[in-house]
């Protein structure tokens, strides 16, 4: 039986290559994608696992009406949430970002990019294996650092690290143990450090993240209110009543700022601040869309699968007539073939292993990722899903063909019933809707991420370079060294620097008030020319100027944004302001002199903060601040010996310790919308393959349509009909289901393109043009394809078909 079963499917086969290849090709690149994405999914939620108290830690977020949600908090929260919150057990201020320095022995120099300042109980909350020493030194002393095992290993080789002294920053600490870096961690650092001191109780710098452990069993929402609590009776309170303000008038003026947790275990994917770490983080918007377009994929795989094996149902028709009379049963026969299709299931599985295997290292690459095939749950997953797959898709045909009449297939008198033709018009329709929500998709991306390329941000970004300056002392000193000595070289235009640099989307702030208005504004401080060096436009007002002593003193300028913000728009010059960094005591006001055109410091899914901007004379901690000088090149064939000499000058003349960093200014703007041009990409890949997939499963399924109307045609023929009615005549159903799933897929298409959209503060108003022009392609793609096989139907030889009428 089992021979004879094989060999009617392998018959079968090759008597239906080409839907069999496109039934096996379809399911493979279904189940690669699906493959894939699940890798992907499953590489990020791995993120913070290994953590045992990853569900008992959570991140306090800050959220401000009008000044958005920050991921740092100040050191009075950590401070009395601990002591006021019985459910908080303990918190921790880190900082945030990483940092670059230089370790040094008495012979050998580390330089890593991977350095975090933190409290010493940071074991208490990142529990990392230790290879060598032991916490305890860390935890109680501030003069004692940890250091990773590829550290230790640079720095000492196969010597004990434990007890060895490391200078950074001209200071002596000794290194209390060696951990093992973590992986797929919100800290993956190469060393820790405590900060230099203990916090004082503060309510208005917001520098570092603030994490908490939390009793098991608490209620986070009650606990987030709790902590609002704290901040109004500890900070808010006391200001208002400095003011003479009642609670409820503050509220209504000001605005008061809430609390939201971010679960360690979740933060990657799930953050409520735009920041998840230094780590990064992940896109659970773009996971869920790949996802689905995977699944998008599948199912477009699965109808052309049914599809043609339902029109191809009439070529076994007698098969199933011979079968029944032999004395099968409907249960045997559709055993029968949703084996056949499992093992093309199987197969197809198989094939995408090896496809996804292929195809890693390029994926990796784009996703700068490291996915591997090696992940049993996954492959099981996805081998679990093709086995309900195949079974679900023999299925289908299978009852179809096992409830043929024995006796009106062997008489030749199987019809092409109504109701499998309707059946088969709706998957095909179903992959019309697809296709046709993924080239509009396509074409409504491509024009958004052109406006973002093309759109002017207010600022000159070109023959710009940004040099890092990790950690250099008396950086405004040397700043000035360096413009003075590179000023007048032949390949340099101009130089300068400013604190906050576009495209790096660290906005450091402070509060900005004019009267009762106030919020918090990001803090430039910038050298005189750089208004003129970045191509940045005055609305009203002048620049700051050297000229001027004041400007030193007294004198900023402000944004659109925040002129608008603090009610001063129409007549800003002159207006008198108080900034955060005074100290109390210091009544010192500031004088707007003018106000900077608004220009985009951060990517076009995010809105223009309000910004001020001052010389570093102002304030002068704000001299330390400086981490990047910017070189503006002239355009010449020697840029890069341009580039090489300022590296020269910098080595021997500022820093010969760490390396010389600079990246290029429009480079550097291009990552803020970096995920939106691999969602392009990836939208690209993913429409050519499922429109490639609707055309194939179009192409076969006319070409069985169409034999079955040869006679048809041969009639029609005969009694006169020309070319072109023939051809109508097939066409026309295929382009009717194409025009019905048209007005279908153009609403679906809308609402989630809309949606899409949204995500940028900056975006194109919604093109109709790919509405219109989608339907237009997809009839032409029908008339092409079916046209095609309609014409040479047309050329048959009509004896071969009237012969036995």
């Amino acid at each position: 039986m089992f021979k004879v079963w094989l060999t009617l499917f392998m018959r079968n086969s090759r008597k239906n290559g080409i839907h069999t290849f496109i039934n096996i090709l379809g399911l493979t690149l279904g189940l690669a994608g699906l493959l894939l994405v699940l890798l992907y999914m499953a590489d990020e939620k791995r993120y913070n696992q290994w953590n045992p108290y990853k569900n008992d830690i959570y991140r306090v977020a800050n959220i401000k009406p009008d000044n958005g949600i920050w991921y740092t908090s100040t050191a009075g929260q950590m401070i009395y949430y601990e002591k006021d919150i019985p459910e908080v057990l303990e918190t921790i201020m880190i900082s945030p970002f990483y940092r670059g320095r230089v370790l040094s022995n008495d012979t050998q120099h580390y330089f890593t990019e991977k350095l975090t300042f933190t409290e010493p109980n940071f074991f208490n909350f990142f529990p990392l294996d230790i290879l060598e020493g032991s916490i305890d030194n860390f935890s109680t002393t501030r003069k004692h650092i940890a250091i990773s095992e590829k550290v230790a290993t640079a720095l000492f080789a196969n010597e004990s690290a434990v007890g060895r002294m490391l200078t950074m920053d001209e200071k002596q600490y000794t290194v209390a143990c060696v951990y093992k870096t973590p992986t797929k961690s919100h800290y993956e650092s190469e060393v820790l450090v405590p900060f230099a001191t203990p916090f004082e109780e503060h309510w208005g710098n917001y520098q570092n993240e603030l994490f908490c452990k939390i009793q098991q069993g608490t209620a986070i929402d009650e606990l987030e209110k709790k902590m609002d609590r704290v901040l109004l009776e500890r900070n808010i309170k006391p200001e208002l009543d400095k003011m003479g303000l009642s609670i409820e008038e503050g509220r209504s003026r000001y605005g008061f700022m809430t609390t939201g947790l971010e679960r360690l275990a979740d933060i990657r994917l799930h953050h409520i601040a735009d920041y998840a770490g230094p780590s990064g983080k992940g896109n659970y918007e773009l996971l869920i869309t790949l996802l689905g377009l995977s699944v998008l994929l599948i199912v477009i795989s699965c109808v052309n699968f049914i599809n043609l094996s339902t029109a191809a149902s009439s070529q076994r028709a007698k098969e199933v007539g011979v079968k029944k009379t032999l004395g099968l049963s409907k249960l045997q026969l559709q055993f029968q073939y949703v084996w056949e299709i499992l093992v093309q299931g199987m197969l197809a599985f198989l094939i995408a292993l090896v496809l996804v295997e292929l195809s890693l290292p390029y994926v990796n690459d784009f996703l700068q990722k490291e996915l591997s095939l090696f992940d049993e749950a996954i492959a099981l997953t996805v081998w679990g899903i093709t086995l309900v797959l195949s079974v679900f898709i023999g299925s289908i045909p299978a009852i179809y063909l096992s409830n043929f009449k024995a006796v009106e297939v062997l008489k030749g008198n199987y019809a092409r019933s109504r109701r499998g033709r309707t059946l088969r018009h709706a998957m095909l329709g179903l992959q019309f809707v697809i296709s046709g929500f993924f080239l509009i998709g396509v074409l409504v991306i491509y024009q958004q991420m052109s406006f973002i390329i093309t759109k002017d941000l207010g600022y000159q970004k070109e023959q710009i370079i940004d040099v890092s300056v990790f950690n250099i002392n008396d950086e405004y000193e040397k700043y000035q060294r360096i413009k003075a000595a590179l000023a007048s070289h032949p390949g340099v235009a101009d130089i300068s620097t400013c604190m906050l640099v576009p495209g790096e989307g660290n906005m450091n702030g402070t509060a900005l008030r004019y009267k009762e208005e106030g919020f918090n504004a990001g803090a430039n401080s910038i050298d005189f020319n750089y208004i003129q060096f970045a191509g940045l436009n005055m609305v009203k007002g002048r620049e700051l100027s050297e000229k001027f002593a004041s400007d030193t003193i007294q004198n900023l300028l402000i944004n659109e944004t925040a002129a608008k913000r603090l009610g001063i728009a129409e007549d800003p010059i002159g207006k008198r302001v108080s900034l955060g960094w005074i100290d109390e005591g210091d009544d010192r006001k500031l004088t707007v002199v003018g106000v900077v055109k608004d220009y985009h410091f951060d990517g076009l899914d995010k809105k223009i903060d309000p910004m001020f901007f001052v010389h570093p004379n102002t304030f002068p901690f704000t001299k330390n601040w400086i981490h990047s000088i910017q070189f503006k090149l002239k355009t010449t064939p020697n840029m890069e010996e341009t580039i090489a000499d300022i590296e020269r000058f910098w080595k021997e003349n500022i820093d010969n310790k760490y390396p010389f960093s600079y990246e290029f200014l429009d480079k550097k703007f291009e990552k803020t919308y970096e995920k939106y041009k691999r969602q392009q990409v990836m939208f690209f890949v993913l429409s050519s393959i499922v429109i490639l997939m609707a055309l194939l499963g179009l192409f076969a399924l006319a070409t069985l349509n169409i034999q079955q109307r040869l006679r048809e045609v041969a009639i029609r023929k005969t009694l006169g009909a020309s070319v072109r009615e023939i051809m109508t005549q097939l066409l026309k159903s295929f382009i009717k289901v194409t025009v019905i799933a048209s007005f279908i897929m153009l609403p679906i298409a809308y609402y989630f393109m809309q949606n899409w959209l949204d995500n940028f503060v900056y975006r194109i108003d919604m093109p109709w043009w790919p509405y219109m022009a989608t339907p237009v392609i997809l009839v032409i793609l029908v008339i092409l394809v079916v046209g095609g096989k309609a014409y040479k139907a047309t050329k048959i030889n009509l004896i071969n078909y009237l012969k036995f009428e």
